[in-house]
């Protein structure tokens, strides 16, 4: 399936009301208003599709949509806005799945591979927009964002409710640790071109052992010393990531809606 048959389908599942789905962004009060606010959301997707993500500006969304600029911009700040709602759609439904999963006895490992496979079963089918994703978690402060939130509930259910629990030393930052690492796999994700995204996976399935290895090993000071020095530079690393993400994205971008026009 399409990214744009997949978020058409998404965007048909928040009208009927079968998606639970946190934001911030304004909600329509009225039936014309939420009207309005799907056709924007069809419009820029179309947009997105047939011009490419970078050329598809507010002005352009809004004049295909037959609605004025503000009038768009009062239901999305920007088209950043509009890849936001779905993330946090999407974020919000893996914390479902897994939520049903993280039982209380749990090894950290298990719990783990059990939000990574929950992440690939919800965004899957949006691996072609994954560079985009990529550029609205870089290129904006979501620290303390709703999303944020709902991935660092996530990873603190992941380590409160393993057993053996880790170390109490590490306890109250290894959520932000395997936050921040969830950060890095996606961003392997989302440029990877295997087949089914298969080196991704393989990471993904690898990495969770190693993790739940490491964690016991923090019982010894000199360890815990190390997992304190690589939580700080995953912390100061996260801005030159931004900065290399964000110029490989547009070139991504460029080349997805240039591959478009000639085909």
């Amino acid at each position: 399936m399409s990214f744009l048959n997949a978020f058409k389908n998404w965007i048909h599942s928040k009208s009927m009301g079968t998606l639970s789905q946190p934001t911030p962004l304004n909600q329509p009060r009225t039936g014309k208003g939420q009207q309005t606010k799907a056709k924007l959301l069809r419009t820029a997707l179309d947009a997105f599709a047939e011009d490419g993500y970078q050329a598809a500006s507010m002005r352009a969304i809004a004049l295909r949509a037959g609605v004025s600029l503000s009038h768009a911009y009062y239901y999305f700040g920007s088209k950043e806005d509009i890849v936001l709602e779905l993330l946090i759609a999407l974020r919000t439904e893996q914390f479902e799945i897994c939520s049903a999963q993280l039982d209380e006895g749990n090894t950290l490992e298990a719990n783990i591979r059990i939000v990574f496979d929950a992440s690939v079963q919800v965004m899957e089918k949006y691996h072609d927009f994954g560079p985009s994703f990529l550029k609205v978690l870089l290129s904006r402060d979501l620290e303390n964002s709703e999303l944020t939130q709902i991935e660092m509930s996530l990873w603190e259910s992941v380590v409160v409710g393993a057993r053996p629990l880790p170390p109490l030393a590490i306890r109250r930052d290894l959520p932000r640790f395997l936050w921040l690492l969830s950060r890095q796999i996606f961003s392997t994700w989302a440029y990877d071109s295997s087949p089914n995204q298969r080196r991704s996976r393989s990471l993904m399935r690898s990495i969770a052992p190693v993790i739940g290895k490491f964690t016991i090993l923090c019982r010894l000071p000199v360890v815990r010393s190390l997992f304190e020095d690589v939580l700080s530079l995953m912390d100061s690393g996260a801005g030159s990531i931004q900065e290399r993400t964000t110029s490989t994205v547009e070139s991504a971008s460029e080349h997805r809606s240039s591959r478009a026009k000639a085909s």
